[in-house]
């Protein structure tokens, strides 16, 4: 009940995930991750992106995934920990996240490193 009640919560930054990737250019490619309540959609560029988002290979918004074309081993569990955590805190997770980014950078955001810990990829220098 919680995955769901958390579900409808965090629905404006899925809705946004979703516009965001039709901008991205989506492949035809689309699952389901019925564990995360997830959307995964396969996108063909990140044209959009500017400042610390330029050069990511994927990205979560609400319950979406958008995989990129540069995808690593691991970038789909990484951003599927990301989901967890607009979970864990339904509404409030992007500005939380935002008030870290700031806070540290997003090397040291304690909500990337359990990313990367949890999914087993690395971060890597842009």
């Amino acid at each position: 009940m919680h995955k769901v009640f958390s579900f409808i919560l965090n629905f404006p930054y899925t809705f946004i995930g979703l516009l965001v990737s039709i901008i991205s250019l989506p492949r035809l490619k689309i699952d389901f991750n019925a564990r995360h309540l997830a959307i995964i959609i396969h996108a063909r560029s990140f044209w959009w992106a500017f400042g610390y988002m330029n050069g990511a290979r994927a990205m979560a918004m609400g319950h979406v995934v958008i995989l990129g074309p540069n995808l690593e081993k691991y970038d789909l569990e990484h951003e599927l920990v990301h989901v967890e955590q607009h979970m864990r805190f339904p509404i409030i997770f992007p500005i939380l996240n935002l008030i870290e980014l700031c806070r540290v950078g997003y090397k040291n955001n304690k909500y990337e490193v359990e990313a990367y810990s949890r999914a087993g990829n690395l971060y890597k220098e842009r």
